[in-house]
């Protein structure tokens, strides 16, 4: 039913009228006397049109995820090949959340336009834990969740600026730095932040990574959240 547009049938024509009406949720309107064969036809088009955007969201997660996953699982089946010769019970532990890593990036609900919050932060946790088994104390993570929130998301929103801020922040740095996620929940909305101490970067370089036109070469990880 969710599927279904929703059409606002009104014998009233003014500005104010119709703009109320969308403001209500309404996909289009038709005013009375109607006529059946136009009715019919705005339900197809809408119809066809929400299709089409369910269509290109599910693509739009499937690419992103075919871009995130690749450049460290090499990296990881190493770490997890090394640990077998030194500490066997490191090794299980950073095998077990690969594969949770694994099975939350395929997970079918990434297709959802919308997912929990944990299972985003199923992900994530995943993600640290396997970079934090790599790089050791160059990376510190520090966790401000409220466990009790519970909230839906879009999928694959919050993962990709943590690798960002994990690899083009928090390592750039010879030393090694902290990433933090704070999840902040206010009267009328919630407030999620990723904030690195890395090298940061300069305002003219920032605007063109949030440019879709720049030809600058980046993660798509921001551009993909916008």
């Amino acid at each position: 039913m969710s599927e279904l547009p929703i059409l606002l049938l009104t014998a009233r024509n003014r500005p104010e009228d119709i703009e109320f009406g969308f403001i209500a949720g309404t996909n289009d309107y038709v005013t009375k006397p109607m006529d059946t064969m136009e009715l019919m036809s705005r339900v197809r088009a809408l119809t066809a049109l929400k299709k089409s955007v369910r269509d290109q969201l599910r693509i739009e997660a499937a690419y992103l995820q075919a871009q995130i996953q690749p450049h460290f699982l090499l990296n990881t089946l190493n770490s997890i090949a090394a640990l077998s010769d030194i500490d066997t019970n490191r090794m299980r532990a950073l095998l077990e959340t690969f594969g949770n890593y694994l099975r939350a990036s395929f997970n079918s609900h990434n297709l959802d336009r919308l997912v929990p919050l944990t299972h985003e932060l199923d992900l994530v946790r995943s993600y640290l834990y396997i970079e934090k088994e790599r790089f050791e104390e160059r990376l510190q993570i520090v966790w401000e969740v409220d466990k009790n929130l519970s909230l839906l998301i879009p999928p694959l929103s919050i993962q990709p600026l943590i690798e960002n801020a994990v690899r083009h922040g928090a390592l750039m740095r010879s030393q090694g730095g902290t990433v933090r996620l704070q999840i902040i929940e206010h009267v009328k909305h919630v407030e999620i932040s990723i904030i690195d101490n890395g090298v940061g970067m300069d305002e003219k370089t920032r605007l063109q990574i949030l440019d879709s036109s720049s030809n600058l070469r980046a993660g798509i990880g921001v551009r993909n959240t916008d």
